[in-house]
């Protein structure tokens, strides 16, 4: 879609059915092709409320809830065309994690993963939800895998898509330029550093990705820079010990893990840490995908879910 095009397109359905653009992180064109392509894949946005922040969130489908939990320097729209090939059989609740997406900035805040835990367990109960089921990738991955360990009786399932927190996953090139170096590939400043993040995270773009598009989250990145830092080091100055709390806790599954074979960000050796501590939970590996198969390869990825989930009924 050329710039152009979207502008008129844009204009005309202004005038035809006007509503409201994306909050917040992304407006103008941009935002309304995010919102377009929200409502193209079924998905409405709403807002919840827990102490000190304000979490939008995308809703669609039917069925049992599925919540999703995104990754670090991400937002709810990174699930948009996953979710999209899961409404016919969920309820799906897309939220921005508190610090991201659209959700407050608190600078005085902490982000931790136990606290952000804390947080989606208020953002669970705000939102009503009993027992519902999980998927997270990367950051989100290890915040909804130390959910499920922290509140096994209030977890129906967890869906890992290369999450965080695995010690085996500190063999990637990201990670290890960290250790020796102390340089944060994830947390861009500018445009052609976004381009590069978005080419370190993905083996592959997705075929739709407009240039604006881009342009836009690279100046909210760029915005966000002295937050994005200082939760990443975070993250970093603890122990990735999601393993052994799981192995540690009541929940024993079900769980299913997907990774891509060539992620940069966290190893795929971080796959089998995971499976030994959940030695029934499903494993899949992708080839030629990165560290975010819900983008990269969402109907894939979400065809063998929904299989699946209907094997645990």
């Amino acid at each position: 879609m050329t710039a152009t095009f979207a502008q008129r397109l844009f204009s005309q359905t202004r005038r035809k059915n006007p509503f409201c653009l994306p909050e917040g992180e992304i407006q103008g064109l941009a935002g309304w092709l995010i919102a377009l392509e929200r409502s193209a894949c079924g998905l409405s946005r709403h807002e919840t409320r827990i102490e000190g922040f304000t979490i939008p969130y995308l809703k669609g489908g039917q069925g049992e809830p599925l919540v999703l939990v995104h990754g670090f320097g991400g937002s709810k729209d990174n699930f948009n065309r996953f979710a999209a090939k899961l409404t016919q059989h969920f309820t799906v609740y897309a939220i921005d994690v508190p610090g991201f997406g659209g959700s407050t900035r608190n600078l005085q805040a902490e982000y931790d993963i136990p606290t952000q835990t804390r947080r989606l367990h208020q953002i669970i109960q705000s939102l009503g939800l009993s027992k519902p089921h999980l998927a997270g990738n990367s950051m989100g991955g290890w915040i909804s895998g130390l959910y499920a360990a922290t509140y096994p009786d209030e977890t129906g399932s967890v869906l890992f898509l290369a999450p965080a927190g695995m010690k085996a996953s500190w063999k990637s090139e990201v990670l290890r330029l960290y250790t020796e170096t102390g340089e944060i590939l994830l947390t861009p400043s500018n445009l052609a550093e976004y381009e590069r993040f978005i080419d370190l995270v993905m083996y592959k773009r997705p075929a739709f990705a407009p240039k604006l598009v881009i342009k836009a989250m690279a100046a909210r990145a760029a915005k966000d820079l002295e937050l994005n830092q200082r939760i990443y080091k975070t993250f970093k100055s603890g122990e990735s010990d999601l393993g052994s709390q799981l192995q540690a806790s009541g929940f024993k599954g079900p769980a299913m893990i997907v990774w891509g074979e060539n992620d940069r960000v966290l190893d795929v050796a971080g796959a089998d840490e995971l499976k030994q501590a959940l030695p029934e939970a499903e494993l899949m590996r992708l080839k030629k995908t990165g560290h975010a198969p819900m983008m990269e390869k969402p109907a894939e990825v979400a065809q063998a879910y929904v299989a699946w989930r209907k094997v645990l009924r």
